[in-house]
C-alpha cells in the first residue's frame, strides 16, 4: 500500500464524511431520528481515529491506539434507533440493544495494558500471530466486528418483516418500499463478516500483512458512511401500528371477527376511505375505531386477505361504476384511484367483472 495513496484515501473520505454530515443538517428528518443520527455521524471520525494517528505519524498520542472500535458500534446503534421509527409506529426502547457497546468498551480497555512503545511501532506495522500474548491488540477488533455483524442482521431483520407485511398496513405500498437502504444494510452485514475473518486470520498468523488493522477499519468505515449517506434521504415510509406476536398467532372468536369487519366496511362505503391516495392501516383504523391488529387477523381469518386487497376490491368497484356510467377514460381512473398502469386496471376489471357474473 503506497503510503501517498493512502493519505489521498483517507482524505477522500473525510471529505464525503463532511458533505453527509452537511447534507443531513439541512433535511427536514424527524426529530427522534435526527438526534441518533447525529450521534452516528459523531462516532464515525472516532472510529478511524487509528486512521488518523497513523497519516499524522502522530507517535507522541500512541496512548490513544486501540480505544476506537467500539465508535462503531455505538454509530451502527445508533443508526438502529434512527431505522427503527420509520418501520413501527410504537418503537421500544431495548436497553439489551446497548451490550454489544458495553462488551466491546470493556474490553476495549485491555489495550491500555499494552505498553506506549509497541503502539508506537504498530502505528507503522500492525501486528500479526502470537494470539496469547497480543490478545488485548485484537480481541477488541474482533469484538466490533461481531457488533456490527448482529446489530445489521438485526435492522435488516426489521426491513424485511417491514416489507413483509407492508400489504396489510398501505395499499399504496410501491412507494413505501425501502430497498436500497435493505440493499447497504446487506452490504453492511456483508463487510463485517469479512472484517472478522480478516480479524481472525491477523491473529492467528494466516494473513501476515503490516496493514490489516488499516484494511479492518477501512471495510468497516466505508460500509458505515454508505449507510450513514443512505439515511440522509428523506424517505416516505408506513410506520406499522400491529403487533406481530399477535398477527403471527392470528387468533378471534367468530363474533370479533364479524364484528371487525362489519365495522370496516361500513366505515369503508360511509367515508368513502377507497378514494384516499396513500391510505394507511393505523389512519383506516383510527377513522374506523378498530385496532389494527384485529382487523389483520379479521381479514387474514376470513376473507383469505390483506388491507391492501380489501380497499382494492372496493376501488375496482368504483372504476367499474365511473366506467359504466360516464364517458370517463381509463387512464383518468386509474390515475385517480393510484394505479399506474392502465393494462393492470383493465386487465383487473376484466377478472372482478367475471368472477363477479
Amino acid at each position: 500500500m503506497t503510503s501517498n495513496y493512502y493519505d489521498y484515501f483517507l482524505y477522500s473520505l473525510l471529505g464525503v464524511y463532511l458533505f453527509c454530515f452537511a447534507r443531513l443538517l439541512f433535511q427536514k428528518v424527524s426529530l427522534s431520528s435526527m438526534r441518533w443520527l447525529v450521534g452516528a455521524f459523531v462516532c464515525w471520525p472516532l472510529f478511524m481515529l487509528d486512521e488518523w494517528l497513523r497519516i499524522a505519524h502522530a507517535t507522541s498520542l500512541a496512548a490513544l491506539y486501540g480505544l476506537s472500535d467500539v465508535f462503531a458500534v455505538v454509530a451502527i446503534t445508533c443508526c438502529y434507533r434512527a431505522i427503527k421509527p420509520m418501520l413501527l409506529a410504537h418503537p421500544t426502547a431495548r436497553k439489551r440493544l446497548w451490550c454489544p457497546t458495553v462488551v466491546t468498551a470493556c474490553f476495549q480497555c485491555t489495550v491500555l495494558l499494552i505498553p506506549v512503545d509497541d503502539k508506537q511501532q504498530w502505528l507503522s506495522a500492525s501486528p500479526t500471530g502470537e494470539p496469547l500474548l497480543l490478545w488485548p491488540a485484537y480481541f477488541a477488533s474482533l469484538l466490533t466486528g461481531f457488533s456490527v455483524l448482529l446489530i445489521g442482521i438485526l435492522i435488516t431483520e426489521h426491513i424485511q418483516m417491514y416489507h413483509r407485511h407492508l400489504p396489510e398496513q398501505a395499499v399504496d405500498i410501491k412507494s413505501l418500499k425501502m430497498p436500497r437502504l435493505a440493499g447497504v444494510m446487506g452490504s453492511m452485514v456483508g463487510v463485517a463478516f469479512m472484517s472478522i475473518l480478516l480479524v481472525t486470520a491477523a491473529t492467528f498468523g494466516f494473513f501476515p500483512v503490516s496493514f490489516w488493522e488499516s484494511l479492518h477499519h477501512l471495510m468497516i468505515g466505508c460500509a458505515l458512511l454508505v449507510v450513514l449517506f443512505s439515511l440522509t434521504f428523506i424517505r416516505r415510509t408506513a410506520p406499522s401500528p400491529l403487533d406481530y406476536e399477535r398477527l403471527d398467532e392470528g387468533k378471534a372468536t367468530p363474533y370479533e371477527i364479524s364484528s371487525i369487519i362489519s365495522k370496516a366496511e361500513r366505515y369503508t362505503i360511509e367515508s368513502k376511505a377507497y378514494k384516499t391516495r396513500f391510505l394507511t392501516l393505523g389512519e383506516f383504523c383510527q377513522g374506523a375505531d378498530i385496532d389494527p391488529t384485529s382487523l389483520a387477523i379479521a381479514l387474514q381469518l376470513t376473507e383469505k386477505k390483506n388491507f391492501r386487497r380489501f380497499i382494492f376490491h372496493y376501488r375496482l368497484e368504483y372504476a367499474k361504476n365511473v366506467l359504466l356510467r360516464s364517458d370517463a377514460k381509463l387512464e383518468a381512473v386509474a390515475k385517480r384511484m393510484g394505479i399506474n398502469s392502465e393494462k393492470f386496471l383493465s386487465e383487473y376489471l376484466v377478472k372482478h367483472l367475471k368472477s363477479g357474473s
